[in-house]
């Protein structure tokens, strides 16, 4: 459940367009040459950072600059004309705080712009608190600017929506757990915020989605029917996460990644993966776990394919959550346990080959660089839940726990628990 939206400040609570602003001071040729050297480079970031003085890094917009050192002082020292006020932003945060939520900062941010217009950061005052770089020396994208916000009010992140116009800082804070929303303009970040927080209002569990095949579904090898609902995995995970999240397990027999199987075009997991994000929205967590049928010898795929074909629902998981419900859930790549033992023996040894083993193996390594690459969590429970002898690819009750209790784990875990700063400066409210 949404509790805190956190903000980013410029270009989301203040307007901060340096180009209208150095071109109402220069000529183009000299706000061109400005602009490169101010924001052209790195150096803005070390503003931000505060670990070298104004003068130093004046020092490395003067050399990115030779030439200008007189215009780019007088842009340094009138920077507050570029910062503008947002009238909608006071009686948007003090409707926030009214409904309940506490509202926050987390910016990137030099003192210099902070002291610099009064009038723009007068919403400040209608804040629970918050972050700003230059009091911490650290910066968005890095992950431990959220956790410093997290540890310095006790937040816990999934009952965070963060809001940054930023795709990179949005994609960092799911890294941590935390909702996001990326805002392009006011008109469609009000749609977002509104299906975001309607959508939540009424949603008190923390919802953990798990799409997937027979495994998720929970196949029983030895009866050919179903484990009793007790022994499924995501069962066992909804007991052992306890009363605040919600497990709901879609599983399909024979389900592939993004893959047509011969006579039965609906078992492409593409097929019917928006619609159970619409079906159950607001998801919180999104578990993705196939690719065992996509090893199959029949669709003559490769592993590297497999993964493309995972990625293909990342990707659309990324692109239509925000439309379902305003933001992207956490989603965690999970790469199933290998297909492994006497494969001749198996009554899927039609389907199954040494390539069909080898193929599964590669798939946790495949599917952790997917996640990477999309800032998401992976989970490789290749060779770490049980196999049943019989069948060479279906859980067995054991393997039913040892899944449930990674995938535990893998949601309760911080990654990237950071030491709070031992000080934080007061911030100006």
């Amino acid at each position: 459940m949404i509790r805190n939206v956190v903000f980013d400040i410029g270009k989301v609570l203040i307007g901060f367009d340096w180009m209208d602003y150095l071109r109402s001071m220069f000529d183009d040729e000299t706000a061109d040459r400005i602009t490169a050297a101010l924001w052209g480079t790195d150096y803005w970031k070390e503003l931000d950072l505060a670990v070298l003085s104004e003068e130093e890094i004046l020092d490395l917009f003067y050399s990115a600059g030779p030439g200008y050192e007189k215009e780019i002082r007088q842009t340094f020292d009138r920077i507050g004309e570029c910062v503008t006020r947002r009238d909608w932003v006071i009686p948007l945060l003090d409707s926030l705080r009214e409904q309940g939520y506490r509202v926050y900062y987390l910016s990137n941010l030099s003192e210099h712009v902070l002291f610099s217009n009064d009038d723009a950061f007068e919403f400040l005052k209608h804040m629970d608190g918050g972050i700003f770089s230059c009091y911490v020396n650290t910066i968005k994208p890095g992950l431990d600017i959220y956790q410093c916000l997290l540890d310095k009010y006790g937040l816990a992140p999934e009952e965070c929506l963060f809001i940054d116009d930023h795709p990179e800082n949005v994609a960092a804070c799911r890294k941590l757990g935390m909702k996001g929303i990326i805002f392009t303009d006011y008109d469609q970040f009000v749609i977002d915020l509104d299906k975001a927080l309607t959508k939540d209002r009424t949603h008190d569990k923390i919802t953990v989605l798990c799409y997937g095949d027979s495994n998720t579904y929970g196949y029983d090898t030895m009866t050919g029917g179903r484990y009793p609902y007790e022994k499924r995995w995501t069962t066992i995970l909804a007991d052992l996460l306890g009363d605040r999240y919600e497990v709901i397990p879609e599983g399909l027999n024979g389900r592939t990644t993004a893959y047509d199987r011969p006579g039965a075009g609906w078992k492409n997991g593409v097929s019917s993966f928006v619609a159970c994000l619409g079906t159950h929205k607001p998801v919180d967590y999104l578990v993705i776990m196939l690719g065992t049928n996509d090893c199959n010898a029949g669709l003559d795929l490769s592993a590297q394919a497999i993964a493309k074909g995972m990625e293909n629902l990342v990707c659309l998981a990324e692109e239509k959550s925000p439309e379902l419900q305003g933001y992207i859930p956490e989603i965690i790549v999970t790469a199933p346990a290998a297909i492994q033992g006497n494969i001749e023996e198996s009554p899927f040894a039609y389907a199954l080959s040494q390539e069909s083993v080898s193929k599964s193996f590669e798939l946790g390594e495949l599917y952790r660089e997917i996640a990477d690459r999309h800032l998401c969590k992976s989970l490789d429970a290749t060779t770490s839940a049980e196999v049943s002898s019989y069948d060479c690819e279906h859980l067995t009750e054991q393997g039913h726990r040892q899944l449930a209790e990674l995938m535990c784990a893998k949601i309760r875990e911080c990654s990237f628990v950071i030491p709070a700063p031992q000080s934080v400066k007061g911030t100006r409210k």
